[in-house]
């Protein structure tokens, strides 16, 4: 799925700069650069000129988007070869064409060295720059937490282990819109986020996964029923928990003997506030609300409230709560498939690959929604004397997401016409490629080749190389190192997939610390539970396997304009054909269920004794005891299938869309039609 970031420079493994290759997906060849093609390609920036001339010529090009950017082609007409069609097109750009293999790489050229000239001259040509007055500057708002970060700053210096901390501002809001975004704020952490809505979901420490981690609230250990619809069974989905009615949060990056052992990552607290931590009198109501500026501008919005009071100098009670809705649209793209390289390979263990040749098998260009509400209570009452100190703790969070997705989706396929020929010796890389060696034709056995039985396995060992010793099925033209990419169909399809999820955190405990002199004793039993479910689950799939469709072997990519944004390249034809609901069969409906949770039972007991005199600091053991109960389930409910295509569905159809990431994907390369989430859901 498409991220933004920065582009280095040089050629793009995502793209080799995956660049410009044929949508009609022919082998190119020496003779394809010797031949005539018939030419009608305009003057145009010189990265759709190259797309122009592969689906024209049938050969790749690959070249980076740094090198392409800024570039305009001269206009190419007539009948030329493939040669002199791309030196006319480069033109004065000073980009040279390279010969590698079956296609050329473009590349910048030698510039040309200056002559020197006299400095008397060139500081008669320097122009006269003016001063420029400092523009005014517009008024700053800055918006401080300094007090909670002072508090975070001061926890870290007098803790004795390697640990950071958020603290809630005045407000007694967290800075973000959940706990993992909370904590993505550290250093050493980062959030996982979820691709659909941009919030951060779980948490990693020091780049270990989230389930070597372990997570307590109030001291009480969570239970981690993780996300099968997300394959992690043991993290806790912070993503749950809303940033109102907490007190701070810590995270230990070392342990020390009184913590869980099963940390490798760390050790997360996360602590609510009490009556004592406030004014006698407490109460606080805020509210915030928010709107997309973009596609079809959703609203969103968010309320919570807090109180407490202290009865008395030794009793008090917080309550506190919170209600959010969020809803937000997302466009998306990325591959399908690993990347390949553009030559064969025995095996996924095969070494010595140059990443910057690599090409992409498919890729998915899609349109969704989502809707995320959460809600939440959390509690305390405490009782504080002058030699004990018991209290009463429990929070409750609820999390319910709605998600919608149309997506169009590519992907090079062998299940038919896709059996190769085999070489004898699979290091060979001098052979030619089969359509360069065809010397007649059987009516019986199919095309004739060149190749000896020496070269290539004669299957049938009739003494010659036919379509008849064709056997393994690649995407490459050979099976063996003079193999190059050449697949031979693709599938072609439209999804429209739904889903409901739910998840559920919830802890309560009672316990305490009792003060006997020099010893101090502190316990503590509680319950905890999470859940994750997925309550229903849909996926529409319409597909066609497309082989030598219109003219179109398989699909390949470029992605000369901008490394992020790879298009699919097919002849006009195909191209034009990909917005006809008719070509899409309908595959089916499914439907699923599933989910995990855990409860847990925790007891916990520790004796501190601390001598008033001597070198000795403290002296401290304990113990624990816990059950856990995990469950996991899933299933399917639905499983529909039945003839037609798209167009007869289009009484549920959506809106066109016609442009997506600020019009990187419009034109030919639309999503176009959608199937419309609400008539769907309701049907």
């Amino acid at each position: 799925m498409f991220s933004k970031f920065r582009n280095g420079a040089g050629l793009s493994a995502l793209a080799l700069a995956c660049v410009v290759t044929t949508g009609i997906v022919q082998p190119a060849t020496a003779q394809a650069t010797e031949r005539s093609f018939s030419f009608a390609i305009p003057a145009q920036d010189l990265a759709s000129a190259v797309r122009a001339f592969s689906r024209t010529t049938g050969i790749q090009i690959a070249a980076s988007p740094e090198a392409l950017r800024g570039h305009r082609s001269q206009p190419v007409q007539g009948m030329l070869s493939a040669e002199q069609a791309l030196k006319r097109m480069l033109g004065d750009t000073r980009l040279e064409a390279v010969r590698k293999g079956s296609g050329y790489v473009l590349r910048p050229g030698r510039a040309p060295v200056p002559t020197a000239a006299p400095v008397a001259a060139l500081a008669a040509r320097a122009p006269i720059v003016a001063p420029v007055s400092a523009a005014e500057p517009e008024e700053v708002v800055i918006t401080g937490y300094i007090e909670a970060v002072q508090r975070s700053l001061d926890k870290k210096r007098k803790t004795d282990v390697v640990s950071d901390t958020v603290s809630a501002d005045d407000m007694g809001k967290l800075p973000a819109n959940n706990v993992a975004e909370s904590l993505s704020r550290m250093p050493g952490v980062n959030a996982v986020r979820d691709a659909a809505t941009g919030e951060g979901d779980r948490i990693t420490v020091r780049g270990l996964s989230t389930e070597l981690n372990n997570y307590s609230i109030n001291g009480v250990r969570l239970g981690g029923a993780g996300s099968r619809d997300d394959v992690f069974y043991r993290g806790v989905r912070l993503s749950v928990l809303p940033p109102d009615g907490i007190k701070e949060i810590t995270v230990f990056k070392s342990l020390t003997p009184d913590r869980d052992g099963d940390a490798l990552g760390g050790s997360i607290d996360i602590s609510t506030p009490t009556a004592f931590d406030q004014t006698p009198t407490y109460f606080r109501l805020s509210g915030e609300g928010s709107l997309l500026d973009k596609f079809d501008h959703p609203l969103s919005g968010q309320i919570s409230g807090a109180a407490s009071r202290q009865f008395s100098d030794n009793f008090g009670v917080f309550v506190a709560a919170s209600w959010s809705r969020r809803k937000s649209q997302f466009e998306q793209n990325g591959v399908d498939g690993d990347n390949q390289p553009d030559s064969w390979y025995s095996d996924s263990q095969t070494l010595g690959w140059d990443p910057n040749r690599f090409v992409m098998r498919g890729m998915n260009l899609g349109v969704g929604e989502t809707d995320v509400r959460r809600w939440g209570v959390n509690g305390s009452a405490d009782l504080r004397t002058d030699d004990h100190d018991l209290h009463l703790r429990g929070q409750y969070n609820q999390y319910r997401k709605k998600q919608f997705l149309n997506r169009l989706n590519f992907r090079n396929d062998t299940g038919r016409n896709s059996t190769r020929l085999v070489q004898v010796d699979p290091n060979d890389g001098t052979l030619s490629q089969p359509d360069d060696s065809i010397i007649g034709y059987d009516a019986t056995l199919g095309r004739v080749y060149s190749y000896t039985i020496t070269q290539i396995v004669d299957r049938d060992r009739d003494g010659r190389i036919t379509d008849a010793d064709r056997s393994s099925r690649s995407l490459y033209s050979l099976f063996g190192n003079s193999g190059s990419w050449d697949p031979e169909g693709f599938r072609l399809r439209r999804f429209w997939e739904a889903k409901n999820e739910t998840g559920s955190l919830a802890s309560a405990n009672v316990g305490g610390e009792s003060r006997f002199g020099t010893v101090r004793v502190d316990y503590d039993v509680s319950y905890s539970q999470s859940e994750d479910n997925l309550d229903d689950g849909y996926e529409m799939e319409f597909r066609s396997d497309k082989y030598g469709w219109l003219g179109n072997r398989g699909v390949l990519f470029s992605s000369a304009e901008d490394v992020r944004f790879p298009k699919w390249l097919l002849n006009d034809a195909g191209m034009a054909a990909i917005h006809n609901p008719a070509e899409y069969g309908f595959s089916g409906l499914e439907g699923e269920v599933g989910g995990s949770s855990e409860k847990l039972w925790q007891a916990q007991m520790n004796v501190e004794w601390r001598p008033e005199t001597g070198l000795l600091e403290s002296v401290k053991a304990g113990g624990k005891f816990y059950n856990s109960r995990r469950r996991t389930y899933e299933g399917s409910f639905l499983d529909l299938n039945a003839s037609g295509t798209l167009a007869n569905f289009s009484a549920f159809y959506g809106p066109e869309v016609n442009s997506l990431f600020g019009g990187a994907y419009s034109g030919l390369y639309r999503l176009g039609t959608t199937i419309n989430n609400e008539k769907r859901a309701r049907s």
